[in-house]
């Protein structure tokens, strides 16, 4: 996940802003469909994740759908690329906002609800529009208002709120 390790390594960028909300719709239900009680722990454990356990996880992913093992694996059976991206994201951003905190940089995730996309074939209770509302709506938060390393259904701290 280079990518996500930038993001780690870069947040010089981060200078002008002091929030970050990323939009991770079905991760809190996916943690709930991961079958694997040791993924499920690594993805709880805040002493036991890092960005390298991270890496580990979605690598074991990966070499789990090319032996076509990843049902047997526990992983997730709905949206599952989808749902383990999302588990991953989740995941940094927590590791984000444990090592950003106390610098004044919030870190949180939110799901906006079940949105009409094409993802979703058109179904979904909620517009596109509404859904970026949400995410614009924290991000509009002050810091003071705004607390770190939560995950927010739509606008509301998730009752597991730790990302």
């Amino acid at each position: 996940m280079p990518g996500a390790c930038l993001e780690l390594d870069q947040l010089h960028l981060f200078y002008c802003i002091n929030q970050a909300v990323n939009q991770s719709h079905v991760s809190l239900c996916a943690l709930q469909k991961v079958r694997n009680p040791a993924l499920k722990e690594l993805l709880q454990d805040e002493e036991i994740l890092t960005v390298a356990t991270v890496e580990r996880m979605v690598s074991q992913f990966l070499h789990h759908v090319k032996m076509g093992t990843w049902r047997e694996e526990g992983w997730p059976t709905v949206w599952t690329d989808y749902s383990v991206s999302k588990l991953a994201l989740n995941a940094y951003s927590r590791l984000l906002a444990k090592q950003q905190e106390g610098r004044g940089l919030s870190v949180n995730c939110f799901c906006p609800g079940f949105t009409r996309t094409s993802m979703t074939r058109g179904r979904g209770s909620r517009s596109p529009e509404e859904a970026a509302e949400v995410g614009v709506k924290l991000a509009l938060l002050s810091p003071h208002q705004l607390p770190t390393g939560n995950f927010f259904k739509w606008c509301t701290p998730s009752l597991y709120s730790k990302l």
